[in-house]
């Protein structure tokens, strides 16, 4: 119950961080590009497609340092090296941080004066805002390790509420630099720097607060020796999964106008906010589903692993549904710009789908990651690369951003046929039929035949007003999420415990 209760907790606490993050990013969005224009959100899309790119740089020990925090914290002869592992990581981590940020000092007359097409922004401010922004991205980097730890500790609570103090300061302050200082690229980037600085070190503060042996903590060769075979795996995947969900944006950053590219850029935002939905429980399960390996506890294993899948399509397919089939209608409410619409709602529609679709492998990976087996994933995705990235220049090159966005449907469709397949002949060799049918065709059907119902039956949003539209999406929201609760064991559960709670004991 204890254990439960801990899983609960994590997962409320990451939402609450998550949907915060999302809201404060997409919020503020229609007013950057009011205020800077939509070719300089075009160089937004090209900071988030290179922090993305870049990861691969993280050699997997973000998710090392998460899952080695949850397996040595279950240890009780485990405290020293919990701290010993935590200096060796970071040590390697702040490393790679600066390799990075050089890195994109030196590329940034290329990107600037070869890669972009800008329009209206000058090439010599093109280069100065990708100067700033590889100030960031050097102050950015070690985030991910931290907050790994943080979660592997199972401190996501704490984690999430230094999260939302963030994400508050960055929406809020570059609205307000923006506004009140100067409504440029580059003041947004200084604003972001700021912020990044005092996010690494709050985090880092949090994360050895939390360690015991402090003492003990210095840099050892042995602990890289012991983790490398782990971490290379994690790193490849990581690079193979960078390429297939990058190499669109990269494409396309080249062959569009970088304010086409602001428009992919502003459908990818949106349909970003799948992950957000998705990440906290993955968060939470993850450390969890280690402990549990590595204590040999096989049936809350199995039962922990369909919780999980369960609670991802109960909270991912309403979402998902919603934005792929009201993509104009939302787009239309919350960036108030016919344009908008017009270039990104099909966007939007397709990119949501592919994501929707990847989210719903996120506990299966979790799983795999519980093992320490690797090698599927980075097999598979190996296989992917020489596959489909023909397929996505073809089809970038045809039928530009929406070719793109089918291929990634297509792929993460792939995923989910085949990959579960291979994976349940190892782990959980009796769970394929139930993951299938319970945790994700059953909770995909019933809220698909509702939401295309309301499609059907709902009135034109177009002659309401604001108000109206807005209740009217939220009533059809609320309806979908219903039936997809009474579609899910998980769901049913959860509701059943909201109408009768358990007595608390005297």
């Amino acid at each position: 119950m204890t254990r439960d209760l801990s899983v609960n907790r994590n997962v409320i606490a990451n939402f609450a961080g998550s949907i915060w993050s999302a809201l404060m990013l997409l919020a503020f969005v229609p007013f950057y590009i009011r205020l800077m224009g939509v070719e300089s959100y075009g160089i937004v899309g090209v900071f988030t497609s290179l922090m993305a790119m870049l990861a691969v740089l993280d050699l997997g020990l973000s998710q090392t340092m998460n899952r080695e925090m949850a397996r040595l914290a279950s240890d009780e002869k485990g405290s020293r090296q919990l701290a010993e592992t935590a200096r060796t990581l970071e040590i390697i981590y702040w490393g790679i941080g600066l390799l990075v940020g050089c890195l994109i000092a030196l590329l940034s007359s290329f990107i600037a004066y070869q890669w972009l097409n800008p329009e209206q922004l000058s090439r010599d401010a093109l280069q100065q805002a990708l100067w700033i922004m590889a100030l960031v991205i050097a102050l950015r980097w070690p985030v991910a390790l931290y907050t790994g730890g943080l979660n592997g500790l199972q401190r996501q609570v704490q984690a999430n509420v230094l999260l939302i103090g963030i994400s508050t300061a960055q929406g809020f302050g570059a609205l307000a630099v923006l506004w009140f200082v100067e409504p440029s690229i580059q003041a947004f980037f200084w604003w972001q720097a700021g912020v990044a600085l005092i996010q690494a070190l709050l985090l880092r503060s949090a994360l050895w607060n939390n360690l015991p042996d402090k003492e003990y903590a210095a840099f050892r060769m042995s602990i890289v020796s012991n983790l490398w075979r782990f971490a290379a795996g994690i790193s490849g995947i990581s690079l193979l999964a960078i390429v297939l969900t990058q190499l669109d944006k990269v494409l396309l950053s080249k062959m569009l106008t970088l304010s086409q590219f602001g428009y992919y850029t502003f459908a990818a935002t949106a349909a970003a906010i799948t992950g957000k939905v998705v990440g906290p429980i993955f968060t939470a399960y993850s450390p969890r589903l280690s402990a549990l390996v590595a204590q040999n506890r096989q049936t809350e294993l199995i039962k922990t692993y369909h919780q999980g899948c369960q609670l991802v399509s109960l909270a991912l397919v309403p979402l998902v549904l919603m934005l792929a089939v009201f993509a104009d209608e939302i787009l239309g409410l919350w960036g108030q710009d016919p344009e908008l619409v017009s270039n990104s709602g099909t966007l939007l529609s397709l990119l949501v789908i592919g994501n929707g679709l990847n989210g719903l492998m996120n506990l299966p990976y979790a799983l795999q990651i519980a093992h320490g087996w690797t090698r599927l994933v980075l097999l598979t995705n190996l296989v992917a690369v020489f596959m489909l990235v023909p397929a996505i220049y073809f089809m970038t090159l045809h039928w530009g951003a929406e070719g793109a966005a089918w291929v990634w449907i297509v792929l993460n469709t792939g995923y989910l046929i085949f990959n579960v397949q291979i994976m349940h002949r190892r782990l959980l060799v009796n769970e394929k039929i139930r993951w299938y049918l319970q945790d994700v065709i059953i909770p995909i059907i019933f809220p698909l035949l509702a939401v295309l119902l309301a499609k059907m039956v709902m009135p034109e949003l177009s002659g309401m007003s604001v108000i109206a539209e807005i209740g009217v999406l939220v009533l059809l929201s609320g309806f979908v999420l219903f039936v997809a609760s009474m579609s899910s064991l998980s769901g049913r559960s959860m509701a059943m415990r909201l109408l009768h709670p358990m007595p608390r004991s005297s």
